[in-house]
């Protein structure tokens, strides 16, 4: 009989010595949150482990989470090259290297005699990670340069897939993927505690809550449910720290994020009977309110939070006189992923980003309402 797939995941983080916590660009505090989670519990199961993320810069409003700045932006050293030499005949006096423009040259003396090509092999080392965890990662390629610059790696290394999404292609050895669960947290918490329940202190309590907090927007959104509620109450039990949690992500914006806020709104526009809301900026608003680009997720979560009932929300903003920008979240019935397949889009099932090259920003908001209409026409 076969196992759950939690049974199969412990099984196979017990076997193995040194783990790889890989996310996808862009990550979602979900992703952050669950990510530290399990780096913490495998610091406590005494097991090597790194968390990355290409090119990835922490957010001021991530900081307080536990372990945040171990989240690494490139992975290095995932094998050694190594060059043997036979000492049988000789041993060796000397050991020098130089580098010369692109060469590096090593210099070995013997004690006697000379060395010969023959004495020479080259070889690599095993892989430095036995096992990669891959969080709210839809597929490979959202990886992005992390999987392209290392794909013999993944493909060659188990990989455990740790999803909520419907959409998720099942691309690991273990997929554990509940499109029941509200967050890839949710999920994370139920295989530490299956590990060892003890292992939930206050540090991992805070970020698994995190994750969950941030994914049902406090709890605003039409995913919560009783089980996410009784896992959070659970967690808040442990030493969850709640209040650090909505003050970071929720109370503490910027006064650039705040004016960018008000010009959204002043903009705020629906359709389809309330289901469909957006608003569009651009680049004068950006310079009047002082805002970058970054802050636009603080933005569309005001809009989450303000419109429980709408089931496409989106802002697009200008990028350039004929480039648009566009971040779009839906709820659980509505695949973003698809609905905007023709673009090329980025994230996930219910949170995607793309942009539209060699329009202006009307028509690039007329081409996003065409592509909402015929989604929800086909429904």
């Amino acid at each position: 009989m076969q196992s759950s797939p939690v049974q199969q995941v412990t099984d196979i983080i017990q076997r193995s010595t040194s783990i790889l916590i890989a996310l996808p660009n862009n990550p979602s505090t979900d992703a952050v949150a669950g990510s530290l989670a399990l780096y913490l519990m495998f610091e406590k199961m005494k097991k090597k482990s790194k968390v990355v993320c290409n090119e990835f810069e922490l957010p001021p409003h991530h900081q307080f989470l536990p372990k945040s700045k171990e989240i690494h932006a490139d992975l290095t050293t995932l094998r050694k090259f190594i060059i043997s030499l036979d000492v049988s005949r000789t041993k060796v006096d000397e050991l020098s290297y130089d580098i010369a423009g692109d060469k590096l040259n090593i210099f070995i003396t013997p004690k006697s005699g000379f060395f010969e090509p023959r004495d020479i092999t080259t070889s690599a080392s095993e892989y430095e990670y036995d096992l990669i965890i891959t969080v709210d990662t839809p597929d490979l390629a959202a990886l992005g340069k992390l999987f392209e610059d290392n794909a013999e790696f993944f493909y060659h290394t188990p990989i455990i897939n740790i999803d909520h999404s419907p959409s998720n292609e099942q691309f690991g050895q273990i997929n554990y993927v509940d499109i029941v669960a509200t967050s890839s947290s949710e999920i994370v918490f139920e295989l530490i505690k299956s590990i060892n329940h003890d292992f939930l202190d206050e540090y991992i309590a805070t970020s698994l809550l995190a994750g969950i907090i941030s994914k049902t927007k406090s709890f605003q959104s039409s995913s919560v449910t009783p089980r996410s509620l009784s896992i959070a109450s659970h967690l808040i039990e442990q030493g969850a720290r709640r209040d650090d949690i909505i003050k970071n992500l929720y109370r503490t914006k910027s006064i650039s994020t705040l004016r960018l806020w008000g010009r959204a709104l002043a903009r705020l526009r629906t359709d389809h009977n309330g289901r469909v809301v957006w608003s569009v900026l651009n680049k004068n608003d950006f310079e009047r309110s002082g805002a970058q680009e970054r802050e636009l997720e603080g933005v569309i979560d005001e809009l989450i939070v303000n419109m429980p009932h709408a089931e496409i929300i989106f802002l697009m903003y200008e990028q350039g006189e004929t480039q648009a920008g566009v971040i779009v979240n839906t709820t659980r019935a509505i695949d973003g992923q698809v609905m905007f397949r023709d673009f090329s889009p980025t994230g996930t099932t219910h949170y995607t980003s793309f942009t539209l090259k060699g329009a202006s920003l009307t028509e690039a908001e007329q081409k996003v309402l065409a592509a909402v209409t015929t989604y929800l026409a086909a429904m």
